[in-house]
């Protein structure tokens, strides 16, 4: 299912999500600035008791959650990889008796 475009229930939408972005229940409602029992209310089956359906507003605010997200965690995997930097042949990292060279 992709987050592009509606999904069949904003249940298995919200789920995604987490799952996406790596999120406990807790920490997604945080990032939502919604409570926790608003999450659960989201997150009802539709026509389920006490079920809440999503504004549109927060159908495009978890969408770009998930794509920004995305985007860094392909940029990071594309960053060269952090290593000591590279020195001259025959040079020591210490420029003279006890002194370290950064």
């Amino acid at each position: 299912m992709s987050l592009h475009r509606k999904p069949k229930t904003q249940q298995a939408f919200l789920l995604e999500a987490m799952q996406r972005l790596d999120m406990d229940a807790d920490q997604f409602a945080r990032r939502l600035g919604a409570s926790r029992r608003r999450l659960d209310d989201w997150l009802k089956r539709t026509g389920e008791l006490g079920s809440v359906e999503l504004d549109p507003v927060i159908w495009t605010f978890v969408r770009e959650l998930v794509e920004r997200a995305e985007l860094a965690e392909v940029r990071d995997s594309t960053a060269a990889p952090l290593g000591p930097p590279e020195l001259p042949r025959g040079r020591s990292r210490f420029s003279s008796p006890g002194r370290w060279v950064a």
